[in-house]
């Protein structure tokens, strides 16, 4: 005989209520304890789930609603003595339903919020991108202010050159285009020998003169630039924060509210220089500054060269047991290269092939009105 943990109301116990156990026989229900005994025949027991979210079954007696047996052990309704009387069959399929309708709620309540958070993981990025965009761009420029003034006392900056004066000329109307989303692009050289380049929030960049002496071409150059002014346009410096910040952070931007990422970035403040850009952000840097470079119809073959270069120097500087003073630092943060060459290769051979279409569409265009005209 298997008993299960109830309890009993009724109104000749003394607070109306106490805790015993009940078990079942081939008569009916049994409820036993020290304060009370009390029992109720099959053929006059009624059965149903009750309580918040249904999740007691109560044994009443036919007729007699101030006494009541109840359990939170739904396992009662898989009793054999119970099951065995066929009168009761059809109210134990009922309460049975409704008892679980409790955790089908919390299942689906459950599936609700792992989905939610699924979601935050899986669209993780399309979120912070997102976020970063209702950061206001001039948060980033007092950033890179602050930043380059404190950078400035430690670089020679090349002033009046024709370094300058040639990217600008050639660069222009690409600058133009990503200022009216409110970005400030502003170029600098410095001297310094290493190979390196980097952007600050907001809109400013420096190009150290050691990486324009190991240029081969300026659209290398401008391959370089093109890619630190996408992580300018991209707006890699917050998102790396952005990534960085709690689940609350992204599920508030989700429902509109960014004070909680305006007050993270002005903590971090300065430091934000400091967050190094995933291997996606290089990824999406590269993507996005050849296109810059499409579109301003400057060569973007000079990306490729760079980095093969960068990757050749990379190989000799290993390989020599010869102290080496070339510091690529470029490439420390810049990592991949030859993963990001072949990606970049790529891209190229599509483009190649789209003009290809392209002028033969124009030919056959041409000859179909040469035709027309002489007919």
């Amino acid at each position: 005989m298997e008993n299960y943990s109830a309890i009993l109301i009724h109104p000749e116990i003394e607070g109306g209520r106490c805790a015993g156990e009940i078990y079942f026989n081939a008569n009916g229900v049994f409820f036993t304890a020290t304060q009370k005994q009390y029992s109720i025949a099959f053929n006059y027991l009624e059965i149903k789930a009750g309580g918040a979210g249904n999740r007691f079954i109560f044994f009443t007696q036919k007729g007699n609603s101030e006494i009541s047996i109840y359990t939170a052990d739904r396992s009662v309704l898989r009793n054999q003595e119970l099951c065995s009387y066929p009168q009761l069959l059809p109210e134990i399929k009922k309460s049975s339903r409704r008892a679980r309708s409790l955790y089908i709620t919390l299942a689906i309540v459950a599936a609700t919020i792992l989905l939610l958070f699924s979601s935050l993981f899986l669209f993780k990025d399309n979120i912070i991108e997102s976020a970063a965009k209702k950061i206001p761009p001039k948060w980033e420029h007092k950033i890179g202010d602050k930043l380059f003034s404190a950078l400035s006392l430690n670089y020679v900056l090349v002033k009046g050159d024709s370094l300058h004066k040639e990217v600008m000329a050639v660069a222009k109307a690409w600058f133009d285009e990503i200022e009216k989303e409110g970005f400030d692009i502003e170029v600098y050289f410095v001297k310094d020998a290493t190979i390196n380049a980097f952007a600050l929030p907001g809109g400013k960049v420096i190009i150290q003169t050691g990486l324009v002496e190991n240029a081969k071409s300026w659209e290398e150059v401008l391959g370089v630039l093109s890619h630190e002014i996408a992580h300018v346009s991209r707006r890699h410096h917050i998102r790396s924060l952005l990534n960085n910040v709690g689940i609350y952070a992204l599920v508030s931007v989700m429902f509109g509210d960014i004070s909680a990422i305006i007050a993270t970035v002005g903590s971090v403040g300065g430091n934000l220089a400091t967050l190094a850009n995933s291997r996606a952000f290089e990824y999406e840097a590269d993507e996005t500054g050849w296109n810059y470079l499409v579109q301003s119809e400057i060569n973007p073959n000079g990306m490729i060269t760079f980095f093969e270069t960068l990757e050749s120097q990379t190989k000799t500087k290993l390989d020599s047991t010869v102290s080496n003073t070339l510091d690529l630092s470029f490439l420390s943060t810049h990592p991949d290269t030859q993963d990001r060459i072949n990606k970049l290769k790529e891209k190229k051979v599509r483009l190649q092939s789209n003009l290809l279409i392209y002028q033969i569409i124009l030919l056959l265009l041409k000859n179909h009105s040469l035709i027309m005209s002489k007919l």
